[in-house]
C-alpha cells in the first residue's frame, strides 16, 4: 500500500496513544503527510449543564486541545516529515471520516478501548463507525497491554 496521507485521531487516552505511535512509525517508513486530529464532542457537555457555572469558551478549549496535540509530537521528530494538526467539533466517527475524505487520505489510524457489550452500546464505537463511513482503509490499534496484565496471562507453574 502506497501511503501518502495518514490521518490519526486521538482522544488523548492510553488506547489512542498506541494509535499515534503506530501512525508516527508508518509516517517515518512511508514519508507520508501525517494529520494529527482530535474531535471535541460537545453532546455530553450540553446534556448536563450546571446552573451558575461558566466554563471555558469554545475558542479556549480549541487552543488547549491544539496545544495537547502539539505535545504528542516527539521533540526529536524529523523536521523533513510533514505533520499537520487539527481540532474539529462534532461526532468523532463522522468528523474523522469527513476530514479524511477532504484530505484524500490513504489511511486512518485509531485506537480502540476494547469495550464490549453494554459499555460499547452506551458509549458508541468510533472505530466501528469509521469502518462504515471512512473513504479509505482504517487501521484499528489495540492498546498496549499493561505489564501486570501480560504476566497474569501466563499460566501458573506447577511446583514439584
Amino acid at each position: 500500500m502506497n501511503l501518502r496521507k495518514i490521518v490519526v485521531a486521538t482522544d488523548f487516552s492510553e488506547a489512542s496513544q498506541a494509535a499515534v505511535e503506530t501512525a508516527f512509525s508508518l509516517t517515518l517508513e512511508s514519508g507520508a503527510i501525517l494529520y494529527l486530529l482530535h474531535v471535541m464532542d460537545f453532546v455530553l457537555e450540553a446534556t448536563a449543564p450546571m446552573v451558575g457555572v461558566v466554563g471555558p469558551s469554545i475558542e479556549e478549549l480549541y487552543r488547549e486541545e491544539m496545544q495537547r496535540l502539539q505535545e504528542l509530537i516527539p521533540q526529536n521528530w524529523k523536521k523533513d516529515v510533514n505533520i499537520e494538526t487539527a481540532v474539529l467539533v462534532g461526532t468523532a466517527a463522522s468528523e474523522i471520516a469527513s476530514f479524511a475524505r477532504e484530505k484524500e487520505a490513504d489511511l486512518i489510524v485509531v485506537g480502540t478501548h476494547g469495550r464490549t457489550g453494554l459499555a460499547r452500546v452506551l458509549m458508541g464505537s468510533t472505530a466501528e463507525g469509521l469502518l462504515r463511513q471512512a473513504p479509505c482503509q482504517v487501521l484499528v490499534v489495540k492498546p498496549k497491554a499493561h505489564p501486570l496484565v501480560k504476566s497474569a496471562a501466563v499460566p501458573p507453574q506447577v511446583l514439584s
